[in-house]
C-alpha cells in the first residue's frame, strides 16, 4: 500500500527550472526549485541557502519567519521552494556563478529528504576525501560538481562518436559479451555455465566478431563496446572498460586514419568550442619514437630527447655497452638541486630499468664542469664533445644509460617522464605540461612480430590479425613459403622481426589513445602465421577455426581501430585517474568498494556449476 509521502511524490511538481538556469532575465518570476542543500549561512536577519543540483546552484534568500526553517537545514538535504526571483545587489553578485545575479526570495520550502551524518564532504569547496572514501561511498562523490562535468563531457563524447559516424555510413551492430576464451592476449574473465568444463569468456574486445561483420558485408560497422580485461589495476586500466571500436571494408591504412581524425576533432570541438584542431595530425615512425623519445607513444609537447653518445664514450666507461643514449634534463640542476637529490634520481633510475642498472645521473656546474666520478673517466677533448653534443649549460642534469636498445630505450623514456614531471613541480614547463594543452599523433611502422617475453620464439606485436605493410607482404610470404617453423630457424625468426605491419596507434600527450590496424584477410596466410610464426598449439588455433573458415568465404580487405572512450575523456577532462571519468569504477585491486564485489557465493551456487574452490590457494 502506497504511503501518503508517496502520493505526494507522485502528484505535485518539483520544479519550473533547474539550479542552474535562471538569469537576470527571469527577475519578477514566480518558481519553483528542487535541489540539495550544498550550504547554510546566516547573515543577521537573513539566512542564505545554495541550492545545488546537476545543473548549477542558485542563492535562496529566506526572511523573517522563514528563517528558522532554513537555519534547520542540514547539508545535503534534498528540498524544494517557491519564491520570486529577484537581481542581487552590487555588491553581493557573483561572476563566477552562471546564476550570479540573481537569487531567489523564498516563499515556502519544504524538505524532501533528510541526510544522515555525511561519509564524505561534497559541497562546493570542501576538501575531498581520499579516493577509497570516495569509492566506499560513490553515490555521494557523484554529487561533485567535477565528477558530474567529467560525467557530462563523457556523455557528449558518446555522442558525437556515434553521430559522426552514423553521418559516415556507419551501422552501430551490438557484438555478443559472452564469447569463448582465446589465447588474444590479457588474462581474462572466464564465467561458469551449468554444463560441466564449459565456460564462456568475457570479450577483450568485439576483435573477431567485427571481422566476421566485414565477411558478412557490412561495410562499416562500429559500437560503445564494452570489453574486459583481468589485468592490475592502474591509473590508467579499469578491468571493464568502454572503447569506441569500429572496422571497415575496402579501405586502406590512411582512410582509416583521416576517418578518426575527423571524428576526433569533432569531439574535442564538441567537448570545447574554442578548440580547432589542425589536421592531418603529425605522422612518426615507430623507430623515430623509440630512438627520440624511448617510448612508442611518445608525448611531443616538450623536449627532452634521447641522444646517441656512443661515439663519444671510451670503452673503459661503459665497456662493450652495444647503446649509450644521453638525455639532458635542462635547468633541473637549478635551484637548490643536491647531492641527495642526484642519489634519489639514481636510485629512481635502478627501479625503473629492466636489468636493475639505473642511469649515471651528472650534475654540471658552472664553466659546463660534470659533477660525477664519470668526469674523471673523460678527456677534456671528450667532455667538450659531449658538452656539445647535448647543448650543455651550467644547471642542466644529464641521464646516461647503456645497455641494449631495448633496456636503454625503456629506461630512459621512463625516465624522461620524471624528469618532466620534477621540472613542472620547479615551475619548468608550465605551458608544455598544461593537462588542456593537447598534442596528437599517429605511430606507424610498427614491427608485426616481436620476441616473446616468455624466450619462446616470437609474439605478435599487436594481435596476430594484423596485415604487413604492402612493400613487405613478398618476404613474408617468401619465408612462409619455406615451410619452416619460426621458433626452429634463428634466419627465419631475425627475418621475420624486420617485417613491418600495418598497424597505427593514435597518441595524445604520451597516452596511447587507440591501436588500428588493416587485417589479414586471406586464410592461408593467417593460417601460416598463427602456425609458422606464433606457434599456436593446435587446441588454442582450432579456438580461431571459426574466424579462419570466414576468411575463406570471400572476405574482403578490411582494416579498423579502436579508441579507449574512457582514456580519450580522461584527457579531455585533465583527469589523472581513469576512475574520474567512470560513474561507478573499480579500486585499483579491481574491487568495486561500495557494493563489495566481487564477493563469495555460496557452496550450492558452486556445485550448480560444477566448480570447487582450492581452499590452500592463496591470492
Amino acid at each position: 500500500m502506497a504511503s501518503s509521502s508517496d502520493a505526494t511524490l507522485a502528484t505535485q511538481d518539483f520544479r519550473t527550472h533547474t539550479c542552474g538556469a535562471l538569469r537576470e532575465g527571469d527577475v519578477g518570476s514566480s518558481i519553483k526549485l528542487s535541489g540539495w542543500v550544498d550550504a547554510v549561512r546566516a547573515f543577521g536577519p537573513l539566512t542564505f541557502v545554495s541550492l545545488r543540483d546537476r545543473h548549477g546552484t542558485t542563492q535562496l534568500v529566506f526572511s523573517d519567519e522563514r528563517v528558522e526553517a532554513a537555519n534547520q537545514l542540514k547539508p545535503e538535504s534534498v528540498i524544494r521552494v517557491t519564491g520570486a526571483v529577484r537581481e542581487r545587489p552590487d555588491n553581493m553578485r557573483n561572476a563566477n556563478m552562471a546564476t550570479g545575479a540573481i537569487e531567489v526570495v523564498v516563499d515556502s520550502v519544504e524538505t524532501l529528504n533528510t541526510c544522515a551524518q555525511l561519509p564524505i564532504q561534497v559541497s562546493t569547496g570542501s576538501d575531498v576525501a581520499t579516493e577509497e572514501t570516495r569509492l566506499r561511498h560513490r553515490y555521494l562523490d557523484l554529487r561533485r560538481a567535477s565528477l558530474q562535468q567529467n560525467l557530462a563531457v563523457r556523455s557528449k563524447v558518446a555522442m558525437t562518436a556515434r553521430n559522426y559516424l552514423c553521418d559516415q555510413g556507419f551501422l552501430e551492430i551490438e557484438t555478443p559479451t559472452l564469447f569463448k576464451s582465446t589465447p588474444e592476449g590479457a588474462r581474462e574473465f572466464l564465467v561458469p555455465t551449468r554444463t560441466k568444463n564449459q565456460f564462456y569468456a568475457l570479450t577483450q574486445s568485439p576483435q573477431q566478431y567485427k571481422q566476421l561483420l566485414m565477411v558478412g558485408g557490412l561495410d562499416r560497422y562500429f559500437q560503445l563496446a564494452r570489453c574486459y580485461r583481468d589485468e592490475g589495476g592502474r591509473a590508467d586500466r579499469q578491468p571493464e572498460f568502454t572503447q569506441i571500436d569500429l572496422e571497415m571494408s575496402f579501405v586502406n591504412q590512411h582512410d582509416i586514419m583521416g576517418m578518426i581524425e575527423g571524428m576526433v576533432k569533432q569531439i574535442w570541438h564538441g567537448a570545447n568550442a574554442s578548440i580547432d584542431m589542425a589536421t592531418p595530425f603529425p605522422i612518426m615512425s615507430f623507430d623515430e619514437a623509440m630512438d627520440r623519445f624511448g617510448v612508442d607513444k611518445p608525448d611531443t609537447r616538450y623536449g627532452l630527447e634521447m641522444h646517441d653518445v656512443h661515439a663519444h664514450m671510451p670503452k673503459d666507461v661503459f665497456g662493450d655497452a652495444p647503446v649509450v643514449r644521453a638525455i639532458n634534463v635542462k635547468q633541473l640542476g637549478l635551484h637548490g638541486f643536491s647531492r641527495k637529490d642526484i642519489s634519489e634520481l639514481e636510485a629512481l633510475s635502478k627501479r625503473l630499468s629492466v636489468d636493475g642498472k639505473g642511469a649515471f645521473v651528472v650534475k654540471v656546474d658552472e664553466g659546463k664542469a660534470w659533477k660525477s666520478s664519470l668526469a674523471k673517466k673523460l678527456s677534456d677533448d671528450q667532455l667538450t664533445a659531449l658538452n656539445t653534443a647535448l647543448d650543455v649549460d651550467a644547471g642542466d642534469v644529464l641521464l646516461l644509460a647503456s645497455g641494449s636498445y631495448a633496456s636503454v630505450c625503456t629506461l630512459l623514456g621512463r625516465m624522461r617522464i620524471q624528469c618532466a614531471q620534477m621540472l613542472y613541480a620547479k615551475g619548468f614547463l608550465q605551458k608544455e605540461l598544461d593537462p588542456f594543452n593537447y598534442h596528437h599523433l599517429w605511430v606507424v611502422d610498427f614491427p608485426m612480430f616481436e620476441l616473446d617475453e616468455g624466450g619462446n620464439g616470437l609474439s605478435a606485436t599487436h594481435h596476430p590479425f594484423t596485415a604487413p605493410q604492402a612493400a613487405h607482404l613478398p618476404a613474408l610470404q617468401a619465408l612462409l613459403a619455406t615451410k619452416h617453423n619460426a621458433w626452429e630457424d634463428d634466419a627465419m625468426q631475425a627475418a621475420l622481426l624486420n617485417i613491418k605491419a600495418q598497424h597505427f596507434d593514435l597518441v595524445c600527450n604520451g597516452w596511447e589513445l587507440g591501436g588500428g590496424s588493416i587485417r589479414l584477410h586471406s586464410m592461408d596466410l593467417q593460417n601460416a602465421v598463427l602456425q609458422q610464426v606464433l606457434n599456436l598449439p593446435e587446441v588454442q588455433k582450432k579456438s580461431f577455426e571459426h574466424l579462419l573458415n570466414a576468411l575463406g568465404h570471400g572476405a574482403p580487405p578490411h582494416g579498423g581501430i579502436a579508441l579507449g572512450l574512457d582514456r580519450l575523456v580522461a584527457i579531455l577532462c585533465g583527469a589523472s585517474s581513469l576512475r574520474d571519468v567512470i560513474a561507478f569504477p573499480k579500486s585499483t585491486t579491481g574491487n568495486e568498494l561500495m557494493t563489495g564485489s566481487p564477493g563469495p557465493v555460496t557452496p550450492e551456487q558452486l556445485l550448480e556449476y560444477h566448480i570447487a574452490v582450492n581452499q590452500a590457494t592463496t591470492a
